[in-house]
């Protein structure tokens, strides 16, 4: 039976991530790699994680899509209707990642528009990997989701695209959901659920953030024989 390995949120944190894998001994032929989204902004090498995953995901590796990813594939289509918080919350480091430093820019309409241009014509091909992104990723006794699922519908899969990606406190907080299989989940840092960076276990769902990109840790979380233990690297 192979091993089911699951990180999230990378945050262009490289390094650390690859770091992760070797602790883990991850191995494309043995096990099944699963990444929860979130491979861009903040960290200082969005554009080599993404090459990165590409390169795991042609091995076999599932990646899946974070909110971050979802505004950086947005400011890629269309920047000016991206919102502001893509550069707030780390798309600026992103952009950096493939058009080099732009501390002397004053992010004007013409500047964003030619950065977006210059990404679509250069690195097609991770543009096309951010297009193709899944939402969640379903195992006969879990599924991955960015952040979590709708606790309101009654098929989980009716979960609107935006809550796959960024719902919170609803569905942390929620004790009944509409499925029996364990959510494992990214997004929100389990240092602000549970007052700690380790893997967050409640009955009916994990968090795996360890909120790297604060100061805190990377989390990696392993299924082997129906049952759950988890690795991490400061």
């Amino acid at each position: 039976m192979k091993r089911h390995i699951m990180i999230s949120d990378i945050h262009g944190h490289l390094d650390p991530f690859m770091r992760l894998l070797k602790e883990v001994n991850y191995s494309p032929n043995h096990d099944q790699l699963i990444l929860i989204g979130d491979y861009v902004d903040r960290g200082p090498k969005s554009k080599q994680v993404i090459e990165f995953v590409r390169e795991l995901v042609n091995e076999g590796a599932v990646a899946l899509r974070g909110n971050h990813d979802d505004w950086f594939f947005q400011f890629i289509t269309d920047p000016l209707e991206v919102s502001k918080n893509f550069y707030i919350h780390g798309g600026i480091e992103t952009i950096e990642s493939y058009v080099g430093d732009l501390r002397h820019s004053d992010f004007n309409r013409l500047e964003t528009e030619e950065w977006a241009e210059y990404i679509r014509s250069n690195h097609a091909e991770d543009v096309e990997f951010l297009k193709n992104l899944n939402y969640y990723y379903e195992h006969d006794d879990f599924i991955c989701v960015h952040a979590g699922i709708d606790p309101n519908h009654e098929n989980w899969k009716d979960t609107s695209t935006r809550d796959f990606l960024w719902i919170r406190d609803e569905f942390i907080k929620a004790t009944n959901l509409p499925t029996e299989k364990t959510i494992i989940f990214g997004h929100t840092p389990t240092v602000n659920i549970q007052k700690s960076p380790d893997i967050y276990f409640a009955a009916n769902k994990i968090g795996i953030d360890g909120g790297y990109t604060f100061g805190y840790q990377m989390n990696c979380l392993i299924y082997e024989n129906q049952s759950f233990k988890s690795c991490t690297i400061k």
